[in-house]
């Protein structure tokens, strides 16, 4: 079988992880969700759930590539489409790198590091799971997201309730995953068209959807 994972980087306790069966169309399959208390955790878990799986991407919640001067120019990008999509607080959604905590970035990166030691073929991509839900049309300022449940996501199938938002995240960020494996329509790589970056976890993509193509909009 092969596998698509997510992770979304919480801290102590909180650190959401998801395996999702690999196909090439919508929807995946969720297999597996849970909470670690820290990266080395999320992903023994993630790599233990089935052993002869093999893994083809990973989705994580967090900026795996980092520019000199502070800002992306991918994020910029992202919260000018969000205030498009009507989120009222675009800035504090995709905030800034310099002031993000440290399980989001730190945890993150180790989260990619750990992997590429198991396996230096896989595909890791930035996820940003609040956001893809605004930009997949799922949030609003009728439905927020804390509201949004496993079954609104039209991309994913599961026979299981993730009791957690760092679990539901987890597996959104497979998403971005499968999309770095697959590059389908509908998505954009955000790092293609980053200037001048450094990734510490070596090649990492950034994929996003793209709705009417509006996040390459300046």
């Amino acid at each position: 079988m092969k596998v698509v994972l997510g992770f979304d980087p919480g801290g102590d306790g909180a650190f959401g992880w998801a395996v999702c069966e690999f196909s090439p169309q919508l929807p995946l399959r969720v297999l597996a969700t849970g909470t670690a208390p820290h990266a080395q955790s999320a992903v023994a878990a993630a790599l233990g759930h089935n052993l002869e799986s093999e893994v083809i991407a990973a989705g994580i919640d967090s900026p795996l590539c980092w520019a000199p001067n502070g800002d992306r120019l991918a994020d910029r990008r992202l919260r000018r489409a969000l205030v498009r999509a009507g989120c009222s607080t675009a800035p504090g959604t995709v905030q800034h790198v310099n002031s993000l905590r440290g399980a989001c970035l730190v945890q993150g990166v180790m989260a990619a590091h750990l992997l590429r030691q198991s396996n230096p073929s896989i595909l890791i991509s930035e996820a940003h799971p609040k956001a893809a839900l605004w930009l997949m049309g799922l949030a609003s300022t009728d439905h927020p997201i804390r509201a949004i449940v496993m079954a609104d996501i039209p991309g994913l199938h599961a026979n299981i309730l993730p009791p957690t938002e760092h679990e539901r995240d987890a597996a959104i960020g497979a998403l971005s995953g499968w999309a770095a494996a697959t590059c389908p329509p509908g998505w954009v790589d955000l790092f293609a068209a980053e200037p001048e970056s450094f990734s510490p976890a070596g090649r990492v993509s950034y994929f996003m959807p793209d709705p009417q193509s509006t996040l390459l909009c300046d």
